[in-house]
């Protein structure tokens, strides 16, 4: 059995070779580790993954890249990410790395009885790396009008991408994510959230039109309110470290306002993130030792 880390490792042993070059760009290229790509394979892959994406998989392109999630029988995002067609059969799925195996064991009962559809881990033969502001001639899926993504199989195809673009700074496209109120979920916060949580039907990636997918009832409900009681917000964090995902976010009192989603660092002692908190929840607040205050 492979290694789910052997392209990886393939990568790390290249980037050995080479300078630091022009690491610390504003915009570049970025590889990102904590990415994964999954693959459905099948004639019914499509049909199979309407009825758990939250997306619609019928606007699937094979260019660009769809914003999607997976929700629970209660609405909560067991993960989110972007798929896209790869061709008229086969979609590739993109999510955090530490939610491959989760999905994989979420699916199983369902895949069992679908009709020609698999579930291929692709951990070990696929690098992604991440473009930040690259022009469209670039290339890659794109996710919007900032972020673009690029899959490969092949170690040379992925050097010579990297060859030829400047280098974003470890964790630098992340925090991009953070500073545009782009939530990633990992396993720490999986199946905790609902989409509006995470204004995840701002980003398009719920489709209140298409049919019934699982979890929808709960969802489409939230949505009908008009309101859920917590939300995501962008805090910028001062303190001995980044606040890990799933941490509770708590006021000057000690009461706890919300849960630490992703964060990022800005230089030794600072940094982005994103958290979902309570509605009423004050701009000054703490995570640990750790400042934090609402980005206006």
């Amino acid at each position: 059995m492979l290694s789910t880390a052997m392209i990886h490792d393939q990568w790390q042993r290249y980037l050995q070779t080479r300078s630091a070059g022009d690491d610390g760009a504003a915009m570049g290229i970025a590889y990102v580790p904590e990415l994964a790509a999954v693959r459905f394979e099948g004639s019914n892959a499509r049909s199979f993954l309407q009825g758990y994406l939250t997306c619609d998989t019928a606007r699937l392109e094979q260019a660009t890249l769809l914003a999607a999630a997976v929700c629970n029988l209660k609405g909560r995002v067991v993960l989110n990410g972007w798929c896209v067609a790869e061709n008229d059969e086969n979609v590739l799925l993109v999510l955090h790395t530490s939610l491959v195996d989760r999905l994989a064991g979420f699916l199983k009962p369902y895949l069992m009885f679908s009709r020609n559809t698999a579930l291929v881990d692709l951990r070990s033969t696929v690098l992604l790396l991440a473009g930040l502001d690259l022009p469209e001639a670039s290339g890659g899926l794109a996710i919007d009008a900032r972020r673009r993504l690029f899959p490969f199989a092949a170690l040379a195809d992925a050097q010579a991408l990297w060859e030829g673009h400047p280098h974003l700074p470890g964790g630098a496209w992340l925090a991009a994510l953070s500073r545009d109120g782009v939530p990633l979920v990992s396993a720490t916060v999986s199946e905790t959230f609902l989409p509006q949580m995470l204004n995840l039907h701002t980003l398009g990636a719920v489709d209140f039109e298409k049919g019934c997918y699982l979890g929808q009832e709960v969802v489409a409900r939230a949505q009908h309110r008009g309101q859920v009681k917590r939300r995501l917000t962008r805090l910028l964090w001062h303190g001995p470290a980044a606040p890990e995902p799933g941490a509770e976010v708590t006021d000057a009192a000690g009461k706890a306002q919300g849960v630490v989603l992703q964060s990022a660092a800005d230089g030794a002692d600072s940094g982005v993130l994103l958290a979902v908190l309570r509605q009423e929840a004050p701009e000054a607040l703490r995570q640990g030792e750790t400042d934090l205050r609402t980005v206006p």
